[in-house]
């Protein structure tokens, strides 16, 4: 059985993020036409900056994309196919009526762990029309005590596909720059 649930986490400077964001447009473009979609960070500004502004820099890549900032949506294009990506932020206990009623083939929540349940639950809800929706998360480390941890990680499920990054997975950082970090961090972080 194919995962529905894919969550990446791992130290700061992973790559993990830019990993995620391809594999889910991929995913998205290769299986789906017109179908809504979200990218989720803690705030839109968030989700702008650290998701649709970098995916929007990478060359070479076949896909035509449009950002209609005033919509929230990033439009994609490949070829005759077209699919609709929302951004929402999910800050605080009431974000989650802001993706309450829209129907949504998957979601990216980018640092999840700073997300409310409450949101993460509701933007959960949007995918159950979908048979073959999936999850997308990634997120630096919590504690043991977070709601994530104990909702998705404490207990292995078939259908949760686990990847763990580290600074040395980022193809973008050399050397010098992975053994200055690692002075820089510990713990958690690294």
């Amino acid at each position: 059985r194919e995962e529905s649930i894919l969550i990446a986490d791992g130290s700061v400077r992973s790559g993990k993020t830019t990993v995620m964001t391809m594999a889910f447009l991929i995913w998205a473009m290769e299986y789906f036409d017109r179908t809504n979609f979200a990218i989720c960070g803690k705030t839109v500004t968030s989700a702008e900056r650290n998701i649709i502004k970098p995916v929007q820099q990478i060359e070479n890549l076949p896909y035509t994309m449009t950002y209609r900032r005033n919509e929230r949506l990033l439009v994609v294009k490949c070829g005759r196919k077209e699919n609709y990506f929302y951004v929402f932020g999910g800050k605080d206990e009431s974000s989650y009526a802001l993706i309450q009623g829209i129907t949504l083939a998957g979601v990216l929540f980018d640092e999840v762990a700073l997300m409310p349940q409450s949101f993460v639950d509701q933007a959960t809800a949007r995918t159950l029309t979908f048979a073959d929706a999936k999850l997308w998360f990634n997120c630096n480390p919590e504690s043991p005590n977070h709601w994530f941890y104990q909702m998705y990680l404490k207990t292995p499920r078939p259908e949760v596909k686990y990847l763990h990054f580290l600074m040395d997975d980022n193809p973008i950082m050399g050397e010098v720059e992975i053994e200055k970090a690692k002075r820089m961090y510990s713990g958690v972080f690294y």
